[in-house]
């Protein structure tokens, strides 16, 4: 049990230098990562990367942040995180869209999966929308704050670096 979390340890250390090193401003690296938390909210599986540097080229975030925010959804908990979003979204549309299982989702009419899929598609973007907002808003915070204390302790090295030579010679 401990390796995991060794492992985990380590996966997020890499993250984290992964994102502080990215040559940019703070602030454009933490609206990219932002954007990408928030397009990780959203149910569309294939395209939560094309959206996420969409609106970092849009609002002007670093685009390979916002690629990196998107893998906080990946395969191993869409089953957990989609079907909270669409709990979250049922709050709020007072629609009556019955649960499909994998049985029914094989053996349903053409039509008729489209039609149910597309009203799970609605309830779970919109519990997407309602927590990636925050989420990303925290993201947003939380990364600039990081990123500008990685990018000061690195200038003061560099600087201490040249004392040390300009000292020598």
């Amino acid at each position: 049990m401990e390796r995991i979390w060794v492992k985990i340890a380590r996966l997020s250390r890499y993250t984290y230098l992964r994102i502080v090193r990215i040559k940019a401003p703070a602030e454009s690296i933490a609206l990219g990562l932002a954007l990408g938390v928030f397009a990780g909210a959203l149910p569309f599986l294939s395209l939560q990367m094309v959206i996420a540097a969409a609106l970092a080229l849009l609002l002007r975030g670093n685009v390979i942040a916002a690629a990196l925010g998107t893998w906080w959804t990946n395969p191993f908990n869409w089953p957990i995180i989609f079907p909270l979003f669409y709990l979250l979204g049922k709050v709020f549309v007072p629609a009556d869209v019955t649960p499909l299982s994998i049985g029914e989702l094989i053996h349903l009419p053409l039509l008729e999966l489209l039609q149910r899929g597309w009203q799970w598609l609605l309830i779970t973007t919109l519990g997407g929308v309602i927590a990636g907002i925050p989420m990303s808003i925290v993201t947003y915070f939380i990364t600039l704050r990081a990123v500008r204390i990685f990018h000061d302790r690195r200038a003061k090295r560099k600087l201490e670096r040249q004392r040390r030579v300009l000292h020598r010679g």
